[in-house]
């Protein structure tokens, strides 16, 4: 015998036909609309965050046969699934709000990783209500819940292609300021070069004529070999380190 498994997100006193009862899981799953005996029952999900790793908290929604409306875990029916959708409307804002103060990479990607659960929970709760219009016609209500829920799909795929829109510049920008920065590095250690070059050979005479025994000095032919050496080399390291600015 096969046992009823057990659903926790599911009110005691729903008195729901077996069609739904047995497709439904000990886990609400994923959004979807349940159309069974003339009942109606709409599986959504509660604002997600970033923070929830992917555990979503399910919103229940239940039109019975003679147009009753019942809801869990808020109660009011149809009242209950207009403060839903107000709640991912405030949840929008924050989110664009984010999205206009972030200013470098890191940013940005804290902003994405806090859009993409409400954006893919958006576009999937849309297609619910929109089922949901096109199973009962003649809901009048339907109608305004799947054009606010078409609007917040709307808003936060904007907020979404902003955010992605952001980064992609502030990556650019901060890739920009690292070339300016290891430019400015190269020229400062030409310029450095350029200055061993310059007194490099200054100091191979101010050490050649500070020696004791000048006169001794002066006289040897190998120590002018080594003064010419090293003004030679200073003049090879100016003119490599000129061609290399080039």
């Amino acid at each position: 015998m096969n046992q009823t498994p057990r659903r926790v997100y599911l009110p005691k006193n729903w008195e729901l036909p077996a069609a739904i009862l047995n497709r439904l899981g000990p886990e609400p799953g994923r959004q979807r609309l349940m159309d069974e005996d003339g009942h109606l029952l709409l599986i959504l999900h509660q604002v997600p965050q970033a923070s929830d790793d992917e555990v979503r908290t399910a919103a229940l929604f239940w039109r019975q046969p003679d147009g009753t409306w019942k809801s869990t875990p808020q109660p009011g029916g149809l009242s209950a699934l207009e403060e839903h959708l107000k709640a991912y409307r405030e949840m929008i804002h924050h989110l664009d709000a984010m999205v206009e103060k972030a200013a470098n990479p890191t940013d940005y990607f804290e902003v994405m990783q806090e859009v993409q659960p409400v954006l893919r929970a958006t576009r999937h709760q849309l297609e619910v209500l929109q089922a949901a219009r096109q199973a009962r016609k003649d809901e009048s209500a339907l109608i305004g819940l799947r054009d606010s829920a078409a609007v917040l799909e709307r808003a936060i795929d904007l907020a979404a292609g902003d955010a992605k829109a952001g980064m992609d510049f502030s990556l650019a920008k901060s890739a920009q300021e690292q070339s300016q920065a290891a430019h400015r590095s190269n020229v400062e250690a030409r310029r450095l070069n350029r200055l061993v070059a310059f007194f490099f050979p200054l100091a191979t005479l101010v050490s050649f004529f500070s020696m004791e025994n000048t006169g001794q000095v002066l006289g040897s032919p190998m120590s002018w070999g080594v003064v010419a050496a090293g003004v030679l080399f200073g003049c090879f390291v100016l003119v490599a380190v000129t061609r290399g600015k080039g």
